[in-house]
């Protein structure tokens, strides 16, 4: 009802050889005003991100792709990149999550976009549409008890949705910024394998994507949440972390997001510099 749609993702992704590594951003803006997310076989993730943004790319900026139409259509698309890929590949899978609004249609109130969440599942990657103000799911953290929980209870359960609700007074994206630091303090107390506590929290808003960290400062039972770092952080704007390390005191402690690959190019070289390959990778 507020305009936006949002997504949360880990960075984590499992080598080949069983072993796991925070070193991957799983979320990306590929189209105005649409963000893309993937989970299974990393090499094929990046090909569908790649394929979308060449998909949706206009060189007018006044122009916007309808969402509907780009669920509708991405399937048959879906299926060729995959089908590009060698068996081993392909047996890792790949789902798909697109976050988007619509550069026109409203909620009812013209402030507010209609946005819009579907998922693709592999090998058919036929559009599954989430409903308004209800939680979808890709990758490993689906199966994950306590994270499943967290999700179903915004979705199952009025009154804890009414309490992320009242996080957007004042604060624009409110909602998002208190699901993702619950879903912090769960992974950051329980620890599971597969899934980092290193969150991004995508916000897609019509005429806006913005993409920050879960950084943020400890201090006994208190926060300090981060509000200026972010994948997309404007470079002329302050970047927090460094205010951060001036508070490191009495005790309090920093979490901030590691060094990440944002392109398949990317990750091959960073694990390899480490002495791992990257080809069997799974996010």
């Amino acid at each position: 009802m507020f305009g936006y749609g949002l997504g949360i993702s880990d960075v984590r992704v499992t080598l080949g050889d069983g072993s796991e590594a925070d070193c991957l951003q799983k979320i990306h803006p590929v189209g105005r005003w649409i963000a893309a997310g993937f989970a299974g076989a990393v090499c094929i993730g990046f090909a569908m991100v790649e394929e979308l943004r060449k998909l949706a790319y206009l060189e007018d900026e006044r122009l916007a792709c309808d969402p509907l139409l780009v669920a509708q259509e991405w399937p048959n698309y879906a299926r060729q990149v995959f089908a590009k890929f060698p068996p081993d590949a392909r047996g890792n899978g790949c789902h798909l999550m697109l976050i988007s609004t619509h550069p026109r249609d409203h909620t009812g109130n013209p402030l507010w976009a209609r946005s819009y969440v579907h998922i693709f599942r592999f090998p058919g990657f036929q559009p599954e549409m989430i409903p308004v103000h209800t939680l979808g799911s890709i990758g490993c953290g689906t199966s994950y008890p306590p994270c499943r929980a967290a999700v179903e209870a915004f979705s199952s359960d009025p009154k804890r949705r009414a309490l992320f609700v009242q996080g957007e007074v004042g604060m624009q994206g409110g909602m998002a910024t208190i699901l993702g630091f619950n879903l912090t303090q769960l992974l950051l107390r329980t620890q599971p394998g597969g899934i980092s506590s290193h969150l991004h929290y995508c916000w897609v808003y019509r005429g806006e994507i913005i993409i920050k960290t879960n950084d943020h400062t400890q201090k006994g039972r208190w926060s300090i949440l981060e509000s200026g770092s972010g994948v997309n952080r404007d470079p002329t704007t302050p970047d927090t972390t460094t205010s951060k390390q001036a508070v490191l005191e009495d005790g309090a402690t920093a979490f901030a997001m590691p060094r990440l690959a944002a392109t398949w190019e990317e990750l091959v070289q960073f694990l390899n510099a480490t002495g791992v390959k990257a080809e069997r990778c799974i996010a």
